[in-house]
Parts: C-alpha cells; sequence; structure tokens
C-alpha cells in the first residue's frame, strides 16, 4: 500500500527517476555494442589506418558516454537516496545542486558525445555521397552553430537558479535542442535518400543478396542514424509542449546518440558498411569499379602492387 509521501511525487520528479533509468539501459546496449565490436577489431590479422581510427573513435566515444552516465547515476543517488526527503522534492533539489561536481562532469560528458557523434554523421554523409563536399556544407554550418551554442548551455546548466545564466537555460536549450534536430533531419534524410536511389544500381554490381547487406532498410536506419533522429525530434516536441515527459528522453539523450554511432563504427568493422569504393561504383558504373562484396572498407593498408590498374576508376589511377 502506498504511503503519504509516495502519493505526493511529482510528475516531474517521476520522469527525472524514469530518465535516469532508461539512461541505464541505454548505456547496457552501448555496453554490448562496443564488447562485440571490440571482439570484431581483435579478430582482424591486419591492422592499417582505418583500423587505428574504428579503436581510437569507438574507444574515446565510449568513455565519454561512461562519464556521462557515472555522473548521471552518482547524482541520482544523491538526489534520490541521500536526500529523498528535501523540501521541494527530488526535481527541486537537482535544481538547487547545479553546481555539485558531480553534475559538472556529467554534463561535461554529455557535451562532448554530441560533437564526436555528430562528426560521425558528417563523414558517413560524405561518403555516401561520393566525396561530395557541397553536400557537407550546410549540415558542417548547424554543426558549427551546435558546437557553439553547446558552450553556453553548458555553463547555464552547471550555474546556480539565481544566477543570470541559469535564467538562460531554457533559451539556450530550445536553440541547441533545434540545430541538433535540424542537423540530424538533415543528414538522416539525405542518407536514407541517397541509398534508396542507389538500391538498383548496387543490385546490378553485386547481386540483389549482397546488395541487401547495404541497401536494406536496417540497413538505412542504420547507416542514416535515424532512431536517433527520432528520439530528439520527439523530445523537441515534448519540450516545445511543455510536457512532464520532456525529461525521460532528455537524459537518455547522449546515450541514444553513442547507439547509433557504435552502430555504425560496428558495421564499418565487419566490412558490412559504405565505403568511397562503393559510392564510387554506382556513380561509374561496374565497368569502371568491381566492388567486393565481401570488403567495402578495407581496415589494413593494401600496398599498391597488389591492385589491378586496369580496373581502377581513373582519378583512383592518377593518383597511385
Amino acid at each position: 500500500m502506498a504511503d503519504g509521501s509516495t502519493a505526493d511525487v511529482s510528475p516531474l520528479d517521476r520522469a527525472l527517476f524514469n530518465g535516469f533509468l532508461v539512461s541505464t539501459l541505454a548505456y547496457g546496449a552501448l555496453v554490448m555494442l562496443y564488447t562485440q565490436l571490440t571482439q570484431v577489431l581483435l579478430s582482424r590479422p591486419k591492422r592499417g589506418n582505418m583500423y587505428w581510427s574504428i579503436v581510437a573513435y569507438s574507444t574515446l566515444l565510449f568513455c565519454l558516454a561512461t562519464i556521462a552516465i557515472g555522473g548521471g547515476l552518482k547524482f541520482a543517488e544523491i538526489i534520490f537516496v541521500e536526500n529523498r526527503t528535501s523540501p521541494g522534492g527530488p526535481m527541486n533539489y537537482y535544481n538547487d545542486n547545479l553546481t555539485n561536481n558531480i553534475h559538472i562532469m556529467s554534463q561535461v560528458g554529455v557535451t562532448l558525445v554530441p560533437w564526436f557523434g555528430d562528426i560521425m554523421m558528417l563523414y558517413r554523409l560524405y561518403v555516401v555521397y561520393n566525396s561530395n563536399r557541397l553536400i557537407v556544407v550546410l549540415p558542417s554550418l548547424l554543426y558549427v552553430a551546435r558546437v557553439a551554442m553547446s558552450i553556453p548551455l553548458l555553463i547555464s546548466q552547471t550555474r546556480s537558479v539565481n544566477t543570470v545564466w541559469a535564467t538562460k537555460t531554457l533559451l539556450y536549450s530550445t536553440t541547441f535542442y533545434s540545430l541538433c534536430v535540424s542537423l540530424n533531419l538533415f543528414v538522416s534524410f539525405a542518407i536514407a535518400v541517397r541509398l534508396f536511389w542507389a538500391r538498383p544500381k548496387v543490385e546490378a554490381i553485386m547481386g540483389k543478396l549482397h546488395a541487401s547487406f547495404y541497401t536494406g532498410f536496417v540497413t538505412i536506419i542504420v547507416e542514416s542514424g535515424a532512431l536517433f533522429t527520432i528520439w530528439g525530434l520527439t523530445y523537441v516536441i515534448l519540450m516545445s509542449r511543455g510536457s512532464n515527459a520532456r525529461d525521460t528522453f532528455l537524459l537518455p539523450y547522449t546515450h541514444v546518440l553513442a547507439i547509433t554511432r557504435m552502430l555504425i563504427v560496428l558495421r564499418m568493422a565487419q566490412d558490412r558498411a559504405w565505403s568511397k569504393e562503393l559510392a564510387s561504383a554506382t556513380v561509374g558504373g561496374v565497368m569502371d569499379w568491381q566492388v567486393s562484396s565481401t570488403h567495402s572498407i578495407p581496415l589494413h593498408d593494401v600496398p599498391p602492387s597488389t591492385v589491378s590498374m586496369n580496373s581502377l576508376p581513373r582519378k583512383y589511377q592518377e593518383s597511385l
């Protein structure tokens, strides 16, 4: 039977707790993905620049996500366990202790994960569109604006509620997440359209069976980062409507982003992600580039002598 104290739990307090819970579940999924990625990388007999780039990126992303969840869970313990009877409830205690060092550490991790996460999406957009620089101009500008806005947002979220910075948190937050959603909507839509449009050409090069690894529905969802885009869009809608459920989507925001990026990195490590060679083949045709259906991204350096000059596109022949 519920007592009087549980009956007085506010919707905001409940949403905050649910947010921490979902964050924990999302981090658990991230741990499994990173473990699987490590197993794939350790099985590689040859290791080149791409291999070490994947190792560095995935490890950095995982460490930042760990800092974010570690600080968040410790702060949640302080809020819901050590100070559960604080006047005003957990949400009020949260707002009164934004300068807590543990909270600051967590927020730094929360801020940095999207920095590196969105760089991956810009890179993937560039690769999928066959190294077309024009396609990344607009999202790059959105990325720079989002990074710039994340700094005052971080400052406002780690200052007392009675400071000038803290009074502008809502403005900074609205601008920041609007830029995030705009960036990811553009990138996700552009990648999805490109993969869907390239399906007939990929099938002509590889056949329908092997092409399904690169143009299937699940592939499009993973390569475009659509899961995170939908999650971010849902949060912005809830925030604009003033819904109490917004914190349930806000707190796991960073880890959902990390999961979608780690899925892409895992595909790269498994040689199932789109590569520059495959993107070039869909433009130049099978006569210009015979793409291997089992080797899309070389994780080891291939000596020039092992590559047939006549099988390369002209632009690659000139660079060798």
